[in-house]
């Protein structure tokens, strides 16, 4: 039996502030509504005491922030090659390098895609890190990124629908 705790709680915190964040059918607000989510999330990992996930989010933290005001390769870059490099030094097991591949699929998307091609990358890295958080027993986390994949579709689903309306009244 899996106990309720403040780690716990934090990740259900997370489940509620990752449904805002992937609702959002603007790009920018959802990078802004994703900088509160990778915050709670990074104190969600280090109190569950996986350092790989904590590190991989506070580098999504940091990136996020960074992409709000400067989009561009050699950020991308070099989030990605830092995420890759955090997560062979705190490699554990082969479960703990999921949050390293979710978290470099994100820094691909924020920086390089837009609109359904960014969601459709973000439901890519949301499934490694529903795996990861499946197997440390990270309820909230699990939770969150089947909500997560669910959101996105949803919004993707809006996104083409406004497109497909827009184009109609043209």
């Amino acid at each position: 039996m899996i106990e309720i705790n403040t780690a716990q709680l934090i990740g259900f915190l997370s489940l509620f502030l990752g449904i805002c964040t992937f609702l959002q059918k603007d790009d920018l607000k959802l990078k802004i509504c994703m900088v509160f989510l990778f915050a709670s999330q990074t104190l969600h990992f280090v109190l569950m005491g996986s350092a790989t996930a904590a590190a991989s989010n506070t580098l999504s933290l940091i990136r996020t922030i960074v992409c709000v005001r400067f989009s561009n390769k050699w950020a991308a870059s070099g989030f990605i090659s830092l995420n890759l490099l955090w997560g062979i030094y705190l490699y554990q097991s082969p479960i703990s390098f999921l949050p390293i591949m979710g978290g470099c699929a994100g820094t691909y998307a924020v920086f390089f895609l837009e609109g359904i091609k960014m969601r459709l990358v973000f439901i890519l890295g949301a499934t490694f890190w529903i795996i990861h958080n499946s197997v440390i027993g990270s309820l909230g986390g699990t939770a969150l990124e089947a909500l997560v994949i669910i959101a996105n579709v949803f919004t993707i689903f809006r996104i083409y629908s406004a497109k497909k309306k827009r184009l109609a009244n043209a």
